[in-house]
C-alpha cells in the first residue's frame, strides 16, 4: 500500500475504493471523521513523540528521533511489539504532512478489515495512510527516511490536489 492515493468519490464524498486493492472495484472504504476515542488515541500517541522531542516536533527532529528509536529497537535482543512505536511515529508523520497540505485532516477509513486512521481531504480525492506507511517501513527504514517521506508525501499530495498526478 502506498502512502497516498487519489481515489474516485461518489457525490456524498464518503465512499472511496479500498486502498489495499486498487484494482478491485468491489471493495469500498468509508472515510468518516474521528470519533471521540480516536481523537484521544491520536492525542496520546502525539504526546509520546512531542515529549521525546522536547516540544520541537519539526520534521528533522522527529526524523532523528525515529532513526534513534528504530536503531535501539533493532539492536534489542528482546524486541518489544513495535505497534506502539509505529502508531506514535505514524501520527507524527501524519501531523507533519497535514500541517503542510491545506485541507487535510485526520479521519478513519472503515473497510473490510480493521479501521485505520488516515488523512483525508474534504473536497479532493485524496486519502493518505501515514500510520500504514510507517508500519511498512518500520525495521528497515534508512536513516533520514521519515524526513524524506514527509517531503515526498507533501509534494505528492499537493500535486494531486493541483491535478498534476494521478496516484502514488
Amino acid at each position: 500500500m502506498g502512502l497516498f492515493r487519489r481515489t474516485a468519490r461518489p457525490e456524498d464524498g464518503l465512499e472511496v475504493p479500498h486502498p489495499h486493492a486498487p484494482a478491485d472495484d468491489s471493495r469500498d472504504v468509508r472515510v468518516v471523521p474521528l470519533n471521540a476515542a480516536e481523537v484521544v488515541w491520536a492525542a496520546q500517541h502525539r504526546e509520546i513523540v512531542a515529549d521525546l522531542c522536547r516540544g520541537s516536533a519539526d520534521a528533522q527532529t522527529v526524523s532523528d528521533l525515529f532513526d534513534r528509536v528504530q536503531a535501539i529497537w533493532l539492536q534489542s535482543d528482546d524486541r518489544a511489539d513495535s505497534a506502539p512505536l509505529v502508531h506514535a511515529f505514524g501520527v507524527a508523520l501524519g501531523d507533519l504532512v497535514a500541517e503542510r497540505v491545506p485541507g487535510l485532516s485526520w479521519a478513519t477509513a472503515h473497510g473490510h478489515g480493521e479501521p485505520e486512521l488516515v488523512l483525508s481531504h474534504p473536497t479532493h480525492d485524496l486519502v493518505i495512510f501515514p500510520i500504514g506507511s510507517v508500519g511498512e517501513h518500520w525495521g528497515h527504514a534508512p536513516v533520514g527516511w521519515l524526513a524524506g517521506h514527509v517531503h515526498e508525501a507533501v509534494g505528492g499530495a499537493l500535486a494531486i490536489l493541483a491535478g498534476h498526478r494521478s496516484t502514488h
